[in-house]
């Protein structure tokens, strides 16, 4: 079987393309064992249809001047019994690029709403999270945006999940090997850290929270702008250079983690390398996979109408010693799917089974 992929080219400044790339460069070798031949492109060529099967990188689209010609392309050029994967890799559950949709055969996202019918609604802010911050506290963006509603029921058949984020290095150097793989395209540095801490009651801090507030959509900052108010009486919110961040959460016991862009953060996978146990609004709408988020189990959930974080933050600073194997768990799950030896090839069956789905 012949695989062609079109990609972003610029691996270093398009993190949501590394993340969907970066595990098939891992178990390539694995990949092509199993008799699947792939061909990467970072062009749009006329070769990208001589094979079995297409999937085009939905970051590569967004970086077309005409999206229009590039669709008129895709129609003109496909052949018979060429399959098309939309890759849509962005770190959202949300916006189904409808376009794309009714043309390709399968769509592939990291993360999807568990209620697909959702996707048959417009959506202020392009996501369930902000469409709900819209209706409970009448946030308004400047530029007021809906995510384009799927008309036909039959085509949510064809929104299937496909891996998420977690499965890119997020390990102290990682940003480092990013910058290098996406200059010289080696896999030399395509592979996860192994450097990880324990989670421990020996920990000097008991929260940590840095991040951003500010997003170009008053929906999508809502939130962080909310839970870094009610952190004040706990703890400094403001964001600080990488290596001091990523000790700060090493020497920390939780880390609370609200959503951005998207629902899923690299400060989840960050924290459960340096051992602390992950607070994060819940995520009970998402399907994903590998699935980080099991409440109580892997990651402790926050309402995200804010109505119980006091409590929550409490009662977690409180009980550290009866939680901590939330973090041990968590901790245990992404070393699995990331670091041991059945790594590799647990996601080249998934690949391989996606493809022929």
């Amino acid at each position: 079987m012949k695989i062609n992929i079109l990609l972003n080219n610029n691996f270093f400044n398009d993190h949501c393309t590394y993340g969907f790339a970066f595990p098939i460069f891992k178990s390539l070798d694995l990949i092509n064992e199993s008799g699947v031949k792939i061909n990467f492109f970072y062009s749009y060529k006329k070769n990208i249809f001589e094979g079995d099967i297409l999937i085009i990188d939905s970051r590569y689209c967004g970086k077309q001047e005409n999206r229009e010609q590039f669709i008129d392309n895709l129609k003109k050029n496909k052949v018979k019994d060429l399959k098309i994967i939309f890759a849509d890799t962005a770190d959202n559950s949300g916006q189904i690029k409808t376009d794309f949709l009714s043309l390709v055969d399968v769509y592939w996202k990291g993360q999807i709403l568990k209620n697909k019918k959702e996707y048959m609604k417009p959506h202020y802010g392009g996501r369930l999270f902000t469409h709900y911050y819209n209706k409970r506290y009448k946030i308004k963006d400047s530029k007021k945006q809906f995510s384009e509603p799927v008309k036909d029921k039959k085509l949510l058949k064809k929104i299937k999940v496909c891996w998420n984020m977690g499965l890119c290095d997020y390990g102290k150097l990682g940003h480092i090997k990013q910058k290098l793989f996406s200059i010289f395209k080696s896999k030399m540095f395509i592979n996860n850290s192994r450097n990880y801490f324990l989670p421990n009651s020996k920990k000097k801090f008991n929260l940590c929270c840095r991040i951003g507030t500010d997003y170009q959509r008053e929906t999508v900052q809502f939130q962080r702008k909310r839970i870094s108010g009610l952190l004040k009486r706990y703890v400094e919110t403001s964001k600080i250079p990488r290596f001091k961040y990523l000790n700060e959460i090493k020497i920390s016991k939780f880390v609370i983690s609200p959503f951005g862009w998207g629902e899923l953060c690299p400060r989840d996978f960050e924290t459960f390398i340096y051992g602390a146990i992950l607070i994060k609004p819940n995520m009970k709408t998402i399907d994903t996979w590998p699935n980080w988020y099991i409440e109580k189990k892997t990651y402790l959930p926050l309402s995200w109408d804010f109505s119980d974080f006091k409590d929550q933050i409490d009662f977690a600073i409180n009980n550290y010693n009866n939680l901590i194997k939330i973090g041990i768990n968590a901790q245990k799950k992404y070393l699995f799917y990331t670091t041991s030896e059945k790594s590799k090839q647990i996601f080249a069956e998934r690949f391989i089974k996606l493809i022929k789905n």
